[in-house]
C-alpha cells in the first residue's frame, strides 16, 4: 500500500483550515469572488489516504469555478472527473508515480502510456511536468510535444524561461501554462509574456507576490501590463495540501480584492475560462459553479432545431448591435425582456466590418469563437448558474442565464480568434 500521511498530521491540517477560514466566514457569506484553481493534483498517495468525496467538499468550499487536476498516476484525475464534471478539467501528467518526476524525459516507454490514456480519455492539457533547459529537445519530452499538438492540447510546463523557448520552437502555436510562474522574478516574467503571446503563468506555491493584502509593486506591474496572462493555483502536491485549498482561495480573493476590478476577475477565473474554452467546452448541461444549484426549472432547454442568432442586417426589435475594433456584435435574448429570477437564452453573433482596419489585439469575425458571462460589478460578483453554449457557423446560442439579482448587470460577450481577443459589454438593469 502507498505511503499515506498519519492521522495526526491529517486531523492537524484539517484544525488548520477550520481556524484559517474562520476569520474570513464573513466573506464568505457575500458571494465571493470564484475561483479557478489551476493547479492541482490527486496522485496515488492522497487517492490512498483523502477520499474522493472529501477532496470534492474541499474544491465546493474554497468556491472553486473551475480546478485543472493531474495525479501520478491518472487514476485520481479519473475519479474527481467522474464526481465533478462541472468543475474539474482534467490534465494528463507524464508520471505513473511520483518516481518519476525526475526520469520521464528519457523513458520511452512514458510515450506509450500518454497514447494509452489519450486513446481511452479526453483531456484539456498535458501536465504538469518537470522539464528544465536542453532536456526539452530529448526524444521523450519532443515526442510528448507532438501528442499534445495532434490532440490540440495545452502544455501544463514546471520548467525554466530556456525549455519553454524551447518548447515555443517546436510548437510555435502552442498555448502553454508556465507552472509557478517558472519561480522566476516578476520582471523576467514580463519578459517571457512579452516574447510569447500564448504563455500564461500560474501562481501556484508563490508567496512572494502577496503579503496578506499587499501586492508587492513589481508584481502587481505585472498583472497591470498582462491581466489577460496570469492565473492563480494552489499545487497540492501532497495529500496534506489538498486541507489548504480553501485557505488559499481566501488568501487570494484578499490580495485580488486590492486589484481594479476587472484584472481581479481576470486573474482568479476569467483568464482560465477563457483559456479552456477551446481546449475544454463541453460544459455539461448541468454544470454549474462550484456550491451552485443545478440549473431551475423552467430554464430554456439546450438550443433545439439550431435557433438562428440575428443577421448582421437587423436592427431594433429586441435585437442590440455593440461596435468593437475590427467586427460588430448583435444579440437578442429570448424572452426579449429579461425578468428577475427567469432564466433566458442569448443568441449572438459577431459581423466583420468591411470598412474595418486592421489593428492589434482585433478580431476579423471569421472564425472566432464566443462566450459570454454577465457580473454585477457594484457588487463583485457573476451569475450563480453556468450558461450552456452552442457554437455555430452563423454565432453563439447560450441556455440557462439567470440574473438572480436586482441592480446593474454587465453582459459579456469575447470573441476569440487566435490570439486576438475582443470585449462587447452591455450594460442591463433589473428591478
Amino acid at each position: 500500500m502507498p505511503a499515506s500521511p498519519s492521522a495526526p498530521a491529517r486531523a492537524l491540517a484539517r484544525l488548520l483550515v477550520a481556524a484559517s477560514l474562520a476569520a474570513p466566514a464573513a466573506a464568505f457569506a457575500q458571494s465571493p469572488m470564484p475561483i479557478a484553481d489551476m493547479h492541482l493534483h490527486y496522485s496515488h498517495d492522497a487517492v490512498a489516504s483523502v477520499p474522493a468525496d472529501e477532496v470534492l467538499g474541499l474544491l465546493r468550499q474554497a468556491g472553486l469555478r473551475r480546478a485543472l487536476v493531474s495525479s501520478s498516476d491518472d487514476t485520481g484525475t479519473q475519479e474527481l472527473l467522474g464526481l465533478a464534471p462541472d468543475i474539474v478539467v482534467p490534465s494528463l501528467r507524464p508520471y505513473r508515480s511520483r518516481g518519476e518526476i525526475g526520469t520521464w524525459f528519457r523513458d520511452p516507454t512514458v510515450i506509450d502510456y500518454l497514447e494509452q490514456r489519450l486513446a481511452r480519455h479526453r483531456y484539456a492539457a498535458i501536465g504538469e511536468f518537470h522539464l528544465y533547459g536542453a532536456d526539452a529537445d530529448l526524444p521523450v519530452p519532443t515526442a510528448m510535444v507532438t501528442l499534445a499538438r495532434r490532440h490540440d492540447l495545452i502544455l501544463h510546463a514546471h520548467s525554466d524561461a530556456d525549455a519553454v523557448k524551447r518548447l515555443f520552437r517546436q510548437w510555435p502555436e502552442a498555448r502553454i501554462i508556465w507552472a509557478h510562474a517558472g519561480f522566476d522574478s516578476p520582471e523576467n516574467v514580463r519578459e517571457m509574456l512579452r516574447a510569447h503571446p500564448n504563455l500564461w503563468a500560474d501562481l501556484a506555491f508563490r508567496s512572494d507576490h502577496a503579503s496578506g493584502e499587499r501586492i508587492d509593486p513589481g508584481w502587481r506591474e505585472a498583472f497591470l501590463e498582462f491581466p489577460e496572462r496570469f492565473m492563480v493555483g494552489t499545487d497540492t502536491f501532497t495529500p496534506e495540501r489538498l486541507f489548504y485549498i480553501p485557505q488559499h482561495a481566501a488568501w487570494a480573493r484578499g490580495w485580488l480584492a486590492t486589484l481594479p476590478a476587472e484584472v481581479a476577475e481576470r486573474i482568479a477565473w476569467r483568464n482560465a475560462e477563457a483559456l479552456l474554452a477551446a481546449a475544454w467546452p463541453a460544459r455539461s448541461a448541468s454544470a454549474t459553479p462550484a456550491g451552485a444549484s443545478p440549473p431551475p426549472a423552467g430554464a430554456p432547454a439546450p438550443a433545439a432545431g439550431n435557433p438562428e442568432p440575428p443577421s448582421c442586417a437587423q436592427a431594433g426589435n429586441g435585437v442590440r448591435s455593440l461596435q468593437g475594433k475590427a467586427a460588430r456584435l448583435v444579440y437578442r435574448t429570448e424572452p426579449a425582456a429579461i425578468a428577475l429570477g427567469e432564466p433566458f437564452r442569448l443568441l449572438a453573433r459577431l459581423c466583420p466590418e468591411a470598412e474595418a482596419r486592421a489593428s492589434a489585439g482585433a478580431t476579423s469575425g471569421a472564425g472566432a469563437r464566443l462566450s459570454v458571462d454577465a457580473t454585477m460589478p457594484e457588487h463583485r460578483h457573476g451569475m450563480n448558474y453556468t450558461p450552456r453554449l452552442a457554437q455555430s457557423p452563423n454565432g453563439l446560442v447560450a441556455d440557462g442565464l439567470l440574473f438572480h439579482m436586482a441592480g446593474r448587470w454587465q453582459l459579456v460577450v469575447e470573441a476569440r480568434e487566435g490570439d486576438a481577443v475582443e470585449r462587447f459589454a452591455d450594460d442591463i438593469v433589473i428591478r
